[in-house]
C-alpha cells in the first residue's frame, strides 16, 4: 500500500489577481495540454510520471458555486459525489473567512491535508489577508504575482512549463 498526501488546495486571492491564468497554466503543465479552462475531474501527472486523481474548480466559490449551492461542502457534493477519495482538490475562494472556514472544515472532515495558497499583488494583500490566513491550514503558500511588472505572463508560463516548450506525458 502506497502512502499519500491528499491535498485541498484553496487559491486565495480576490478578482483581478491572476487566479485563473495561474490555475490554468500549471493544469496545462499537469495535464500535458492546454487546460480545459473549466471545473472538472483530472488525472494530472506529476512531474515524476504519478497519476494524481484531482476534482478541480477553475473559478471561485464566490463567483461560480455560492449562488446555486450556497455552502461549499454542497458545492463539492453536487459537482464531484467521490470528492472525498480524490487525491487532490483544487478550490479557489476570495479573501473571505466564512467561505474558507468551510473549504477548511469540509476538506478536514474528509482526511485532507488544506493549503493555502494567496496570490499577492503587493503588501496590501498581505494585510487584507491576516484574518484568512490566521485560520487552521496546514500549509500555507505565498504566491507572488507582480502583474504591473513586464512579462509578468511569460513568468507565469514559464514557472508552470506552458507555453513554447513542449510538455511530454
Amino acid at each position: 500500500m502506497r502512502i499519500a498526501r491528499r491535498l485541498f488546495v484553496v487559491v486565495l486571492a480576490d478578482n483581478d489577481h491572476g487566479k485563473t491564468h495561474m490555475m490554468n497554466a500549471l493544469l496545462s503543465q499537469g495535464l500535458g495540454s492546454p487546460s480545459p479552462g473549466r471545473k472538472g475531474y483530472r488525472v494530472l501527472r506529476s512531474p515524476w510520471g504519478r497519476r494524481i486523481f484531482s476534482y478541480v474548480f477553475v473559478r471561485s466559490f464566490q463567483e461560480t458555486e455560492r449562488g446555486e449551492h450556497r455552502t461549499v461542502e454542497a458545492a463539492l457534493d453536487a459537482n464531484d459525489p467521490e470528492w472525498r477519495k480524490r487525491e487532490l482538490i483544487i478550490f479557489p475562494s476570495h479573501v473571505e473567512v466564512d467561505a474558507t472556514r468551510q473549504m477548511l472544515k469540509s476538506a478536514h472532515n474528509a482526511g485532507f491535508d488544506v493549503v493555502c495558497a494567496a496570490i499577492v499583488l503587493g503588501d496590501g494583500d498581505r494585510r487584507s489577508c491576516a484574518d484568512v490566513w490566521d485560520l487552521g491550514w496546514d500549509e500555507r503558500w505565498t504566491v507572488p504575482n507582480r502583474r504591473r511588472e513586464s512579462g509578468w505572463e511569460a513568468q507565469v508560463d514559464a514557472l508552470a512549463g506552458y507555453g513554447k516548450k513542449s510538455i511530454s506525458k
